[in-house]
């Protein structure tokens, strides 16, 4: 039973960590695009 819970628990938190690694990316990446247009706005 605790083998069960315990390898429940590291799949849930690798599952988590890949999503957290994926959103984090992909709202960095948005950010730096949306203050780099802001920027090349503001020096235009």
């Amino acid at each position: 039973m605790m083998v069960e819970f315990f390898l429940l628990g590291c799949t849930g938190v690798v599952v988590f960590l890949h999503g957290a690694n994926f959103f984090f990316h992909a709202l960095s990446s948005h950010l730096a695009f949306r203050s780099l247009s802001f920027l090349g706005f503001v020096g235009w």
